[in-house]
């Protein structure tokens, strides 16, 4: 792996940047599909196990490491954890407060990222640019949610989806300051490997009631959730984590909610409001306020 860029994003990056947002933002409608049929942590399971047998299957293929020892090993160990303690917080979260109010206390993420990151990686200085286009995105994420409704909801869902924010951010700096022999579909193949047995450890003890309809919509949700978001996105968010500057990539984060939002209209018939509208825009001009200057 080359050393990392730290100037702004060339038109590759951002492309890919974008393409992992709209693969990401897909997800809320494909998590609110399956769910019509399959129960949370039960369709979890099944997606995690997908893009664990994707992700090692290609491994084998490419022959790649799969095991490491020392510090590597550590490491992986480290990151597996975080990524689990992420996925696990944010949908336990969404078990007891609304999605308006998770969606949009889960994207105060990249406001952590920025403030810890340069503790750890002193080329990801903190700047007034980086900062002031941060809150401008972060304000466009909250104009476009407001709408959907953010009454109501538990103050510990509230909590446990900040403290799964926290966790991202932990996996966020972890990428970037990840040893150079590990390869990058290596680790995302055991951190998908670790949530298998602890969301299905949370669907027995908290859905052990549950029913399990395996639509042809729910199946399609497991494939597009376990092979496109889990396998394709995530391993393509950390390359652009490892390759490019953490802070610039993060802030595209912004994007994920806002495809979310047009990917329902289209699919779901949801509306857009004139206020979700502008608050698109507020994200985009963001992300050009971070990404412009050096």
């Amino acid at each position: 792996m080359g050393n990392p860029v730290v100037g702004r994003l060339d038109t590759r990056a951002v492309g890919l940047a974008v393409l992992v947002m709209a693969i990401l933002g897909a997800s809320y409608t494909m998590v609110k599909l399956g769910l019509r049929d399959l129960p949370v942590f039960g369709s979890l399971t099944l997606r995690m196990l997908l893009a664990t047998i994707v992700l090692v299957a290609y491994v084998g293929w490419r022959k790649l490491p799969l095991i490491y020892r020392g510090r590597a090993a550590w490491f992986i160990a480290a990151q597996t954890a975080a990524f689990v303690l992420n996925q696990a917080l944010l949908y336990l979260g969404l078990t007891m407060t609304t999605a308006g109010r998770a969606a949009i206390l889960f994207n105060v993420q990249p406001f952590f990222t920025l403030l810890l990151l340069p503790r750890f990686v002193p080329s990801e200085r903190l700047t007034v640019r980086r900062s002031a286009g941060t809150a401008f995105a972060l304000i466009g994420v909250v104009l476009v949610l407001i709408e959907r409704g953010t009454a109501g909801g538990a103050l510990l869902g509230d909590l446990l989806v900040l403290l799964g924010a926290l966790a991202w951010s932990a996996n966020t700096i972890m990428n970037k300051t990840m040893p150079r022999e590990l390869h990058t579909v290596s680790v995302i193949a055991w951190n998908v490997a670790g949530a298998v047995p602890v969301m299905g450890l949370l669907t027995l003890l908290l859905e052990p009631r549950a029913t399990w309809h395996f639509t042809a919509a729910a199946v399609a949700s497991v494939i597009y959730l376990g092979v496109v978001a889990a396998a394709a996105g995530f391993v393509l968010f950390v390359w652009l984590i490892r390759t490019y500057s953490a802070a610039r990539v993060n802030m595209f984060v912004f994007l994920s909610p806002v495809f979310g939002l047009v990917i329902a209209w289209l699919v779901l018939g949801e509306p857009i409001s004139l206020l979700q509208a502008v608050g698109a825009l507020a994200v985009a001009a963001g992300i050009g306020v971070v990404n412009s200057g050096a």
